[in-house]
């Protein structure tokens, strides 16, 4: 039996009821190399190669396919798998295996997410991720230097260097994330942030305006005001 004689939707079909041991139909099923059906037969077989049938997995560079196998396949080699998302360099699938796969590396996970400079995902891996070190994805976040993403992992982060944080985010110099901070961070300097809007004379008019409208910043504001004219 070989797919080109019987076409590969049959062959898996095949595949599903074939009992065990018949080893003829995986090996027919992975030299066709059809990562979708790879993978369903990975997911569904009750015989089936996995390691042969990830190799042609990652030889199709499917990335998609590849993460679906390390969530649902009841054999996986993960470590093979982080290789290929690293050499990948898909920061959007190194985060989502870090939620899904059972045998994710976390620590390594981390630093192929640094490795790529991504803010983004550096940030949604410590709101998301179930293991992750939050000093040295700081760190990462503090390196990358990203306003919006220092000013969401202040805000949602279960740990944070508000100080080191509060500093970054200031010499980044962009008024709205200066503000949105104020509106919500657990920890804030609204004196030396007030001064920085106030120095951001044209981009920082906006940010102002939306201050004095703003509850928390304006009560913050107005004990600026009273410390100024009591001196």
């Amino acid at each position: 039996m070989t797919a080109g004689v019987l076409p590969i939707k049959e062959l898996y079909t095949a595949g599903i009821e074939a009992p065990a041991g018949i080893d003829s139909m995986g090996r027919d099923l992975i030299a066709a190399g059809d990562p979708e059906y790879i993978f369903l037969a990975g997911k569904n077989w009750k015989n089936f190669d996995y390691t042969s049938g990830l190799d042609k997995l990652i030889e199709s560079g499917n990335s998609d396919i590849v993460h679906k196998a390390g969530i649902f396949w009841p054999s996986f080699d993960y470590a093979k798998g982080m290789k290929f998302l690293e050499n990948q360099a898909s920061a959007d699938y190194i985060y989502r295996a870090g939620r899904f796969w059972p045998g994710f590396d976390h620590r390594y996970g981390l630093e192929l997410l640094g490795k790529l400079n991504s803010a983004k995902f550096i940030y949604y891996a410590g709101k998301e991720w179930k293991q992750f070190d939050f000093e040295r994805g700081f760190d990462l976040l503090m390196q990358n230097g990203t306003a919006e993403f220092i000013f969401y992992g202040g805000a949602y982060w279960k740990q944070f260097d508000f100080s080191r944080g509060f500093t970054k985010l200031i010499e980044c110099a962009i008024p709205e994330y200066i503000y949105r901070a104020g509106t919500i961070w657990s920890v804030f300097d609204y004196v030396t942030a007030w001064q920085k809007l106030e120095v951001l004379v044209t981009s920082g008019g906006e940010w102002r305006g939306r201050a004095f409208a703003n509850n928390r910043w304006k009560a913050e504001i107005v004990k600026i005001w009273d410390s100024m004219w009591g001196e």
